[in-house]
């Protein structure tokens, strides 16, 4: 922190340090907060000052000034970058925000600047971090497969949603039978599903997996890159619009959010590579058509059933999406 151009009598700057050391041996935050921040005003930005002023902070819950504080010294990287690590890894961890902790030590000690002595303070309050959090996370854990069974009962397709992407965020690593079982029960929303899918993919399990969507069902593997990979899919449909991407920009980005849309809810159960132009030509007719500017005679030549069948699914995949993301 870069000291101001100020100039501040050397008598009354010890008197005010004086005065605010004294007021916090007497448990007097609030006086010493006034005396340090007068200083601090005044261009005096010394080690000293600046550490009683968090403390006083610290002690009159002023979380928010605190860390915004901490956060401008530790990014000045000066002498005393460690202490104010471990000033600010303290306040986090007494607000239970052990995340921040952990993200907080790990990024200091890969500056590689933190003395022996600190370091070991530091991994020592690390290391109580991930315990906690571990903890918290069991808890909500607990909590999370508590809301979904009623959400499942309730027959509450967003709230389920809602918990299953609670569960990704928890980094959750094991099986959970509920989640098998909710893949092959026909009255679970396929978003629903596509959600316990991207569980599945981050979760450490190397097995396979039932799903079954629209009475379709299969057997996968759950970390089979050809599933999940889903750019090649994208590519394959992309190659028959080429010419609306060159020449009608606005056409072609909705049509890439409804096939994101579909493909969410679809997937894994995707058109096969054969039928990429008949998805691509229905995707096209269904933008013109939302946009009214199509000629209906000649969209749907010869009565393709198959572009037909696509059409469908593009509406439904709509609607299914939006019941549950609102969108």
């Amino acid at each position: 922190m870069k000291e101001e151009n100020l100039i501040i009598f050397p008598k009354w700057k010890d008197d005010l340090e004086g005065k605010a050391k004294s007021a916090m041996q007497e448990n007097d935050y609030k006086k010493a907060y006034d005396y340090f921040h007068q200083l601090t005003e005044n261009g005096v930005h010394s080690h000293e000052v600046l550490t009683g002023k968090l403390i006083c902070m610290m002690e009159l819950n002023m979380d928010e000034e605190v860390e915004s504080l901490c956060e401008q010294l530790i990014a000045e990287k000066d002498d005393y970058y460690a202490s104010y690590v471990h000033i600010y890894a303290t306040l986090l961890f007494q607000a239970s925000k052990y995340k921040e902790v952990m993200y907080l030590i790990e990024n200091a000690l890969d500056e590689g600047i933190i003395t022996e002595a600190m370091e070991e303070q530091l991994k020592q309050m690390y290391q109580l971090s991930k315990e906690l959090q571990q903890q918290e996370d069991k808890k909500s854990y607990q909590e999370v497969l508590k809301v979904l069974n009623e959400a499942i009962d309730a027959k509450n397709d967003r709230q389920q949603w809602y918990m299953i992407k609670r569960l990704v965020s928890l980094n959750i690593r094991e099986d959970i039978p509920l989640l098998r079982e909710m893949l092959v029960t026909s009255d679970i929303h396929p978003v629903v599903k596509t959600a316990i899918l991207e569980f599945y993919r981050k979760a450490d399990i190397t097995d396979h997996i039932e799903i079954e969507k629209f009475q379709v069902k299969d057997t996968i593997p759950i970390h089979n890159a050809t599933i999940f990979n889903l750019q090649k899919f994208y590519d394959g449909v992309y190659q028959y619009l080429e010419e609306i991407e060159q020449n009608e920009p606005t056409n072609f980005q909705m049509i890439q959010f409804i096939l994101e849309r579909f493909t969410y809810v679809y997937v894994p159960f995707l058109p096969q590579e054969e039928n990429y132009q008949l998805l691509a030509e229905a995707l096209e007719y269904y933008v013109d058509r939302s946009l009214e500017v199509f000629d209906a005679q000649s969209v749907l030549q010869g009565g393709e059933r198959m572009k037909e069948e696509y059409i469908k699914m593009i509406d439904l995949s709509e609607a299914l999406y939006g019941s549950i993301l609102d969108v």
